[in-house]
């Protein structure tokens, strides 16, 4: 199992591959780059191999490029079971499109729920329903390696996502972060900025700490 970050730049949240038995993407950033993000994943696996892309909430500049993706990897779309009618019906307001100045395509989306274990082969990812930057946000956790996919939950340095957007809820974000310093995270992949391995906790609490300074 290998984990490569094929993109991230400008407004584009952080994409990243998981070359697996079954290899997977998650977020897919705005589209501004596709071609790029393509490349630089053609250097990694043949993109026909993947067949599942993994949307951590509805916010644009993780979901903007899940359509082109879609065509270029022919891969079903998931998404947390709070935000696929806002992708199905092409919600430019929630999902923060008109933000950036663009529309949003209707997608077809599958849902997952909390709970939910997405079977890469060498990873177990949980789907762990964690709302506060979206109403719909997710992170994905592997118990056996102590990994974790936060999105835009939780960055690294204190970092935390931003609850002032629709479907936003201070609250249930220092909720959400609570639950993640209860977990064992060794490794952290976030939805932008640098990762952290080795000490994955204290960056989750630094979150919190940071979240409960607005309170």
């Amino acid at each position: 199992m290998e984990i490569y970050q094929i993109g991230g730049q400008f407004y584009d949240s952080n994409i990243y591959l998981i070359k697996s038995k079954r290899s997977i993407i998650i977020d897919t950033g705005t589209g501004s780059r596709h071609e790029r993000v393509i490349k630089n994943l053609e250097a990694y696996i043949n993109p026909k191999d993947i067949d599942t892309i993994i949307l951590t909430h509805r916010h644009f500049d993780h979901t903007g490029g899940a359509e082109s993706m879609k065509r270029a990897l022919d891969a079903e779309i998931i998404i947390h079971e709070s935000a696929s009618e806002a992708l199905r019906s092409g919600d430019e307001v929630t999902t923060a499109a008109l933000a950036f100045g663009k529309s949003f395509p209707k997608l077809d989306v599958s849902a997952i729920k909390e709970g939910d274990i997405i079977d890469c082969g060498d990873m177990h990812l949980k789907v762990l329903h964690t709302p506060g930057h979206s109403i719909c946000s997710i992170v994905l956790y592997d118990s056996e390696t102590k990994t974790l996919f936060s999105g835009d939950t939780v960055y690294t340095d204190g970092g935390i996502g931003r609850w002032d957007l629709p479907t936003g809820n201070y609250k249930e974000l220092v909720a959400s972060l609570k639950r993640l310093t209860e977990m064992d995270v060794d490794t952290l992949y976030p939805g932008h900025g640098p990762s952290a391995k080795g000490d994955g906790n204290r960056h989750i609490a630094l979150g919190l700490k940071s979240a409960r300074l607005w309170g």
